[in-house]
Parts: C-alpha cells; sequence; structure tokens
C-alpha cells in the first residue's frame, strides 16, 4: 500500500503511513509562474490532503487524476467548504454540494473527521466520518475539569467529549434581559473556582472563544483551555486567545498546528483497512 500526502497534510500522511506500515509515495508539487499548480505522483492506494484552502482543494484534484489505481481513498480530515451547507439568501450556491459532486467524481471513497454538520453529510454519496469528540475527551480522562459548548448547538459533541472525560459539561446560554442587554452565563453549571474546557469542532478567527472565555473569567472561572478538532486559527487566533488569557490551546491534526496534540492518524488507519 502507499500512501500519497498532499501539501496540506504532509505529518498526517506519515503518521497514517506509519500504523498502516505503507510506504509514501513520491510525488511533485510546484507553482508555474502564472499560479498554475502542478502534480506529478507514484500510482497510490490512498490520497491523504485537507481543504483549507482553494490551492488544497486544486491539489487534492489533480492527485486523485494523477493516480492511476481504479480503487483510490481520499482522506479529506479536514473538509473546507463544508460550513457552506445551505442557502441563507436568494442566490447563494450551496458550495459544499458542488466540492462534494467534483471530488466524488475522482474517488467514491472519502474519509474525514467531523464534518461540522447533518446537512453537510447528505451531499456524499460514501463518506465515512470520523468523530474525534471521544479522542477530545480522552485529553482530560478523571481530571476535575468542566466542559463548556460556545453554545447549545454544538452541546452534543461536548456531551461526547466529556463521556469519555467522565466530567461535567454544560453550555453557554444567552438571556435576553432588556431590549439592548443580553446576560450569557452557563445553563446549569457554577464555574467559579473551576477548571473550564470550552470544546468546539472549529476554531476559526478565535472571536466566540475570546468572548466565552471574557465570561467564564469573570464568573470566577479557576482557568479557561481551549479544545477543538479543526484549527483554523486565521487572522492571528492564536495570539487573540492568550492575550484574552486562555490557558492551553489543544487541537487535532486534521489542520497541522503548532497546537495539533491530538493524532486523528489511528482511527484514520482503520477506516482505511476496513475499506481496502
Amino acid at each position: 500500500m502507499k500512501i500519497l500526502s498532499g501539501p496540506a497534510s504532509p505529518f498526517l500522511g506519515k503518521k497514517i503511513a506509519d500504523v498502516l506500515k505503507a510506504e509514501i509515495a513520491q510525488a511533485e508539487f510546484k507553482r508555474f509562474p502564472d499560479g498554475e499548480l502542478y502534480v506529478r505522483a507514484e500510482s497510490s492506494d490512498v490520497v491523504v490532503q485537507s481543504i483549507c484552502s482553494n490551492d488544497d482543494l486544486v491539489y487534492l484534484i489533480l492527485m486523485l487524476s494523477a493516480i492511476e489505481n481504479s480503487e483510490k481513498i481520499a482522506v479529506i480530515p479536514y473538509f473546507g467548504y463544508a460550513r457552506q451547507d445551505r442557502k441563507f439568501q436568494d442566490g447563494e450556491a450551496v458550495s459544499i454540494r458542488e466540492i462534494a459532486r467534483i471530488v466524488e467524481s475522482y474517488t467514491d471513497k472519502i474519509i474525514s473527521v467531523n464534518l461540522h454538520s447533518e446537512i453537510a453529510k447528505r451531499y456524499f454519496k460514501n463518506l465515512v466520518e470520523i468523530d474525534a469528540m471521544p479522542m477530545i475527551g480522552g485529553m482530560y480522562r478523571d481530571k476535575d475539569v468542566v466542559m463548556i459548548s460556545p453554545d447549545k448547538g454544538s452541546l452534543e459533541r461536548v456531551k461526547v467529549s466529556a463521556e469519555a472525560a467522565n466530567c461535567d459539561y454544560d453550555y453557554l446560554e444567552k438571556r435576553r434581559i432588556s431590549a439592548t442587554e443580553v446576560e450569557i452565563s452557563p445553563k446549569n453549571i457554577d464555574v467559579e473556582g473551576r477548571d473550564v474546557v470550552i470544546v468546539d469542532d472549529i476554531i476559526s478567527t478565535g472571536g466566540t472563544i475570546v468572548e466565552a472565555t471574557r465570561i467564564l473569567r469573570n464568573m470566577g472561572a479557576k482557568s479557561v483551555s481551549a479544545v477543538c478538532v479543526h484549527a483554523v486559527m486565521s487572522n492571528f487566533a492564536l495570539n487573540k486567545l492568550y492575550s484574552a488569557g486562555v490557558k492551553e490551546v489543544i487541537a487535532t491534526d486534521t489542520i497541522e498546528r503548532i497546537v495539533s496534540r491530538i493524532s486523528v492518524s489511528e482511527p484514520i488507519a482503520s477506516e482505511i483497512k476496513n475499506l481496502i
């Protein structure tokens, strides 16, 4: 078996190959002076490439096109465009639907991690989704922490992590006090004097975590950490988080960042074995 790692996922591709005792395929990636991208690669069984940018998407398509195997598995740990899963205004493209169609025209086997929404999953014909929330919970197993979801919509994800960690969990609830005033606080749990871990699937600009941290610290939390599956970390997000008083930031390696301390290589390797 050979693993072809794309420019967005070189370390994760190597880890997956190590678990599977597979070879890393030889490949060349480059950009022409006019901005066009180029791929030349050995025939491979598995392509590993997150979609964190438009270039990543083009590289993924070229990689899948370049390899000759009829049975190809596309491992896309972070599937960009998944948040554009519906029309919010007239005339908008449902971006994840179109990207799913393009990728699936090159492979009928896709493995991804925490695709953001149930709606996004509907646009795929043959998607295997890995849930990294139990792995996040494992980082805090039997530690005296309380896990907090930034909103009710993410509560089910946090519940999965909290059950794996064997700890308390809650979500931040907005209460309208007046026409101009809104109070935000944990729904049920008093965080005073406790170590709090904010859990989310994606940290993008960090704004949500910064605001949640401010609220929790004002309510007497002993410390506030943040953990996520996908560390997009745009617009100096890490600087904002640490400046806001976040004690620690941890993420998986679906997007390879300095805070990627949880590897999804083993569950991905396990799913590859099931598909081959």
